[in-house]
């Protein structure tokens, strides 16, 4: 099948969701590719599997924003995106590298679903988009913490607490972040270190070591560092920020002890805005002191909570999966690095 190529009229003017349309139209091309070489059906299968995890990923992020912008035939959309997924899994079942006749029919469907989703159906939903959501260019970019910058294990905290408090690891783990948590008070900047000391010790029965919790708070973090390069990479050509949930010990001891301090123009921490995510207030925060507006900013971020609040207040938005899938994005996108 002759490949599919992408034209301007295709545009929605959503930055991530274009991205996302060059993304699935690169897979559908290298499967179009694939079968028409009648490659081994374990090559195929992987391709298949691709598209099909790239599309779940895609729909969410489009429905995701039908959803901020009270889009109307939203339950519409996500039936079709529901049935091209089981769709692209029974024409991958079905696969046989010596069926021209199945080949052709997996095409046909992959090109007219491709082309009349994008003309038709995505089109419908744009003037809601753009009465709700911004569109502006791109002038600062922020990374999550968690989940983005940098992997959390909170075995060793927990263990901590264990250790200390003799007490088992599920009344540990609720004591420290099931509202309202010793952590999550901590990190919200509503409790001080002398008033988080006092808590904990009331609910050990006896004296934390601080000095050791601190060390043991930020050695539960570790940093990612292809997204630090790409930080860096993205810091000489506009501000970069950082925003999530962190105690004082991580401003300050973590920063420098994971390689962040530096990276960044500035950082929206939750303890010291009195904030915790998903509070679309951080975000504001973060948009505040990079001295921007919050519709110039794009967020990279993993949690579906944090995207909503930040288009909530009128940021742009990119779901991160992995590095190499969020750079061939922000390329895309237009996003200089």
């Amino acid at each position: 099948m002759a490949q599919i190529q992408w034209k301007d009229r295709y545009n929605i003017s959503f930055r991530e969701i274009d991205a996302q349309h060059h993304g699935l139209l690169d897979l559908l091309n290298e499967l179009s590719d694939q079968m028409d070489g009648q490659k081994h059906p374990g090559s195929v299968a992987h391709i298949f599997a691709a598209l099909g995890d790239y599309a779940r990923t895609h729909f969410s992020t489009e429905e995701r924003y039908m959803q901020a912008a009270d889009y109307p035939k939203l339950a519409q959309h996500r039936q079709e995106h529901a049935a091209f997924v089981t769709r692209v899994q029974e024409l991958s079942r079905a696969y046989e590298p010596g069926d021209p006749h199945l080949a052709e029919e997996t095409s046909a469907f992959l090109r007219d679903w491709y082309l009349n989703h994008i003309t038709k159906s995505d089109q419908d939903y744009v003037p809601h988009l753009k009465r709700a959501l911004p569109t502006a260019s791109i002038e600062a970019v922020l990374f999550g913490l968690e989940g983005v910058v940098c992997t959390l294990d909170p075995a060793p905290l927990l263990q901590a607490f264990c250790d200390t408090s003799g007490k088992p690891e599920a009344e540990v783990q609720g004591a420290l972040w099931e509202d309202p948590g010793l952590l999550r008070e901590l990190e919200a900047g509503q409790w001080d270190l002398e008033r988080f000391g006092a808590e904990g010790a009331r609910w050990a029965g006896q004296p934390l070591d601080l000095a050791a919790l601190a060390a043991t708070y930020a050695a539960s973090f570790s940093p990612v560092t292809a997204m630090l390069r790409l930080a860096a990479q993205l810091k000489q050509h506009q501000p970069v920020g950082l925003v999530g949930n962190a105690t004082p010990w991580l401003r300050t001891q973590g920063l420098v002890s994971l390689g962040l301090e530096g990276h960044f123009s500035a950082e929206a921490l939750s303890c010291e805005a009195g904030l915790r995510l998903p509070d679309k207030g951080l975000f504001l925060a973060a948009a505040e002191r990079l001295g921007l507006a919050p519709d110039t900013c794009l967020l990279i971020h993993r949690d579906p909570a944090c995207l909503d609040a930040a288009q909530a207040a009128r940021m742009q938005t990119l779901d991160y999966t992995t590095p190499v899938m969020l750079m061939a994005q922000l390329r895309r996108m237009g996003v200089p690095f």
